[in-house]
């Protein structure tokens, strides 16, 4: 893949992966996808260990479903280092679950677009 000029190799595994992330980036992959926070995965600690991987997810999902306050402890704890480190793509594990209002989730979405861009 790498000569066909493919910079990233996702793997998509549920759980903490953390244990295997070692083995991942010696066999070439380079990025881990979803980053599933119930699991036990902390995206802040994972960039500060390992600062070429490419990360997708990492935020907690249960947090939309509460309210605009801890939607924006969520996404500001996390995603301000991380977009300066570069390599991660904000979202969520999975599916966002069907306790989120359209409206915590649009808050969601224009919180990340601010931060993003």
């Amino acid at each position: 893949m790498r000569s066909y000029g493919v910079k990233v190799l996702i793997v998509d595994s549920d759980g903490n992966v953390e244990p295997l992330i070692p083995e991942l980036l010696k066999v070439g992959i380079n990025g881990i996808t979803p980053c599933e926070v119930t699991a036990g995965m902390n995206i802040v600690e994972l960039r500060r260990k390992y600062s070429n991987l490419v990360m997708i997810g990492g935020l907690d999902k249960r947090k939309l479903a509460k309210g605009f306050m801890e939607i924006e402890e969520e996404v500001y704890r996390k995603v301000p280092f991380l977009v300066k480190t570069k390599g991660y793509f904000p979202g969520v594990d999975h599916a966002v679950p069907p306790d989120v209002s359209f409206q915590n989730f649009s808050y969601f979405v224009l919180l990340l677009k601010k931060l993003c861009s």
